[in-house]
């Protein structure tokens, strides 16, 4: 399964990727240093690019072909360390994140954030987008405590197949 990484940071979620089995072939980071770091550290490339710009986005994601496209869009603007502006520039682009996905239509998407997302207006508009597009949606809060993590860290996960229902994804936490 072919995958692009947006919002990469230094490639934690890339790293887990290629650890499943999956061909990361691409990925795409604004930071100048988190991207250094990740090229340091991957064979495939990643793009220094800002991704607020949509249409170029997707059209250089498009020519990787991917099956899946996944990523954490900047979460300074959710997360309860910070100043909570979720109309803020670092907010929208989760807005930028479900047009790409829209743009770029992977079978699959995989979307990471801090818990506190789920309450705000701009991830529910996310959401709208990419159901209107034939995404079925699966959203969760995992507790990365529980898998070896030394700190208690909740995340939001919201992973979209193309053509199914809501859903559709059940995952069983003992």
């Amino acid at each position: 399964m072919r995958a692009v990484d947006l919002f990469s940071g230094c490639g934690g979620l890339s790293l887990g990727l290629e650890n499943a089995g999956l061909d990361v072939v691409a990925a795409y980071e604004n930071w100048k240093a988190a991207a250094s770091i990740y090229q340091q550290n991957f064979s495939h490339p990643v793009f220094e690019f800002d991704l607020s710009n949509v249409k170029d986005a997707v059209e250089h994601i498009n020519q990787f072909n991917p099956d899946i496209v996944v990523g954490g869009p900047p979460c300074q603007d959710f997360s309860s360390a910070g100043k909570r502006n979720e109309n803020g520039s670092r907010g929208n682009l989760t807005l930028s994140y479900a047009k790409i996905i829209i743009g770029v239509m992977p079978r699959w998407f995989l979307m990471e954030n801090v818990e506190r997302i789920i309450k705000t207006e701009v991830f529910a508009e996310a959401k709208k987008l990419l159901r209107e597009e034939g995404y079925g949606l699966t959203e969760m809060v995992l507790d990365a405590s529980k898998c070896s993590v030394p700190q208690k860290r909740k995340r939001m996960f919201l992973i979209g197949r193309l053509e199914t229902f809501d859903n559709f994804l059940k995952i069983r936490l003992l």
